[in-house]
């Protein structure tokens, strides 16, 4: 599972500030939200179990959407 602390230092090893990049962060609170959204309750550490599967599983070429949150919450569930 990735921190923010983790994010940072890779960002400052691997970029210099000048960089111009595009960066989608998701977290904890988004998959909370969007469970609750759904009728869905779900704990704090659940959420980040979530994230880390969406990180590990997901595909780059779709990239991360609110759909693939929805996927992996009911894949969590149902597992």
């Amino acid at each position: 599972m990735t921190t923010v602390k983790e994010l940072i230092e890779h960002l400052q090893n691997s970029y210099k500030l000048e960089d111009v990049v595009a960066v989608a962060i998701w977290t904890r609170d988004d998959v909370l939200k969007r469970a609750k959204e759904r009728g869905l309750t779900i704990s704090p550490e659940e959420a980040d179990e979530i994230i880390d599967r969406i990180d590990r599983r997901q595909e780059a070429t779709l990239g991360i959407t609110w759909d693939t949150i929805d996927a992996y919450i009911d894949d969590y569930l149902e597992g």
